[in-house]
C-alpha cells in the first residue's frame, strides 16, 4: 500500500503506507512536508522562478546544503547524481547535530523533470556510520515524487 499525493504545487508522490501529510509546512510558502516511518521528514519545494535547468538544480542543492554545513556546523557525507529514470536529481548529503544534539543527515536534492524544477530536502536520524549516508532511502523518496 502507498499514500498517493496529488499536490497543488505541481507534483505527485506515492510514499509508503503510514506517511503523515503535515497540514502546515514549517518550511514556508510553496512547500509541502511529509513524515515517513523512521522519523524521516520530507520537504518538497517548488521554485520555478529561480531554477532554469539541470545545472541550476545542481546549484540549488549546494546552496541549500550550505545551511547544514555552515549554520549547523555539519560535515559533507557525499554528493552526486542519483541516476533516477526520467529526471536529473543531484543530491548533497550533510551530517549535522540538530538543536537537541541528535545526529541527523540532511539531503538537499535539486530535481529537474519535464522542464520543471522541484527541490527536495530529506532529513533522517543518523544512526550508524556503517549505514550512512542511506542513498537507497534517498533514491526511494526522490524516485517516488514526479513532476506533473
Amino acid at each position: 500500500m502507498t499514500v498517493h499525493i496529488e499536490s497543488p504545487l505541481g507534483f505527485t508522490a506515492d510514499f509508503p503506507d503510514h506517511t503523515l501529510v503535515l497540514d502546515d509546512s514549517a518550511a514556508g510558502p510553496n512547500t509541502e512536508q511529509y513524515g515517513l516511518l523512521g522519523d524521516v521528514l520530507v520537504t518538497v519545494i517548488t521554485d520555478d522562478a529561480s531554477v532554469e535547468g539541470p545545472a541550476q538544480a545542481n546549484g540549488w542543492a549546494h546552496l541549500m546544503a550550505s545551511h547544514y554545513l555552515d549554520e549547523r556546523g555539519g560535515n559533507l557525507l557525499t554528493e552526486g547524481e542519483l541516476n533516477l529514470p526520467g529526471k536529473a536529481a543531484y543530491a548533497v548529503v550533510v551530517g549535522y547535530d540538530d538543536v537537541r544534539g541528535d545526529a541527523k543527515a540532511a539531503a538537499t536534492v535539486g530535481v529537474w523533470e519535464k522542464d520543471r524544477f522541484i527541490g527536495v530536502v530529506v532529513i533522517w536520524p543518523y544512526v550508524d556510520p556503517q549505514l550512512e549516508p542511506r542513498i537507497g532511502l534517498l533514491k526511494d523518496v526522490v524516485g517516488a515524487i514526479r513532476v506533473s
